[in-house]
């Protein structure tokens, strides 16, 4: 298995500074066995954040799916490197947000023409066949964003945790 987590503070011993401690960051390749170490992460994010048994698993499920996308169309499944980095924050209105950030090096995508998300749904001509995971991680997610880069994609999802308490702003 080369599913590699890369720790610069762990190299470093550097102590964590207060805005990385509800951070991770690893790099890992396109390997079905990986995902292991994404539910992992998940949890221990979803753990940090109070998240429901149901949620950490809605949670993990859409992250697993993106995982599989990156992996069996952008990489053809193929070996392939991705960054993935998780943290936490406030949103305007005071709830945490759950953050995860994929960014991989295949083939650029164009999803704009197949009119996902919340405010319109997708439409089964918009996917490809088999392609109802794009669909589940829009019914999960609260925020999906896709940035086709020049070497690659980067994808965003973001859980807003609907139980936490609004904290107050500093």
């Amino acid at each position: 298995m080369d599913c590699n987590s890369d720790s610069n503070n762990a190299r470093n011993k550097q102590p964590l500074k207060r805005n990385q401690v509800d951070q991770l960051n690893f790099q890992l390749n396109t390997q079905p066995d990986c995902v292991h170490i994404l539910r992992a992460m998940v949890e221990v994010m979803a753990a940090r954040s109070n998240l429901t048994d149901m949620e950490t698993n809605r949670v993990a499920l859409a992250v697993d799916e993106l995982f599989a996308n990156i992996t069996c169309h952008g990489y053809n499944n193929k070996p392939g490197s991705v960054t993935f980095e998780s943290h936490l924050q406030h949103n305007e209105d005071g709830l945490q947000e759950l953050h995860f950030t994929f960014r991989d090096y295949a083939p650029t995508v164009n999803i704009s023409h197949w009119n996902c998300g919340k405010s319109k749904p997708c439409h089964d001509l918009d996917i490809t066949p088999g392609g109802l995971g794009i669909r589940l991680i829009h019914s999960i997610m609260d925020v999906v964003q896709h940035e086709a880069l020049h070497d690659g994609n980067q994808w965003t999802l973001i859980y807003v945790c609907k139980h936490a308490i609004k904290r107050g702003r500093p």
